[in-house]
């Protein structure tokens, strides 16, 4: 008898270094085993024989250069999946998360955490995006105002939406994801408004950053 795919999806995620590998590599970036065995303090042997589970399952890929390979998520829409269960998990409390974490994180090629829900919340106020029955839209204002910081918001070719509401895990509300939420972040490392700190997932503000994210949403970093 075939397994449900909901099952072999939860039998993936039920193991807690499976799923602290899914989550370290929600940093939408690829990783080599020993990189991702230092993070979770488990052997380079245990890492690879998990890495082997998720790759069979098509959740995590990998890509060879020279004599190092490189694991990262497979997709956005594993990324999603992993996203909304994380904020979604029935009756389980909000998990713990360190300070700096919650303010602001990537999720794996988009901006999360606190600085994120906020952004999200200021562009539904000022009417630059609307969000109704679960469906989010950028509004011409809000073409005008990703496009003028550099975010690119011409209609993708893939299936991708534009824009797509994403629930952050830690906050409990929603951050923006989807094309123009991955052209955010890209544009704030790029002008340097953000740099990447040690460890998966980790991003710091600069303080021209603050400033120029505060100048652009009309919020307080």
């Amino acid at each position: 008898m075939e397994r449900n795919p909901l099952a072999v999806i939860g039998s993936l995620l039920a193991d807690d270094t499976r799923a602290g590998l899914l989550t370290a590599l929600m940093d939408g970036r690829a990783h080599t085993n020993s990189e991702l065995a230092r993070h979770l303090q488990v052997s380079a042997s245990t890492v690879s024989e998990h890495l082997r589970k998720l790759r069979d399952s098509g959740m995590v890929a990998v890509e060879a250069q020279g004599r190092h390979r490189y694991f990262r998520i497979a997709d956005h829409r594993i990324a999603d999946m992993l996203e909304s269960l994380g904020a979604t998990a029935l009756s389980v409390p909000a998990p713990p998360v360190a300070t700096a974490v919650a303010f602001a994180r990537t999720c794996y090629d988009h901006l999360a955490g606190e600085v994120a829900v906020r952004i999200y919340g200021q562009l539904v106020d000022d009417r630059y995006l609307i969000a109704d029955d679960e469906q989010v839209h950028l509004t011409t204002s809000g073409l005008e105002l990703f496009s003028d910081i550099g975010v690119d918001v011409a209609p993708q070719a893939s299936r991708r939406p534009l824009v797509r509401s994403c629930l952050d895990w830690s906050q409990r509300r929603h951050h923006l994801a989807g094309a123009v939420g991955a052209g955010l972040l890209d544009t704030m490392l790029l002008n340097r408004w953000l740099v990447r700190q040690d460890g998966p997932r980790k991003v710091r503000f600069t303080r021209s950053g603050r400033i120029a994210v505060s100048a652009t949403f009309g919020i307080q970093v």
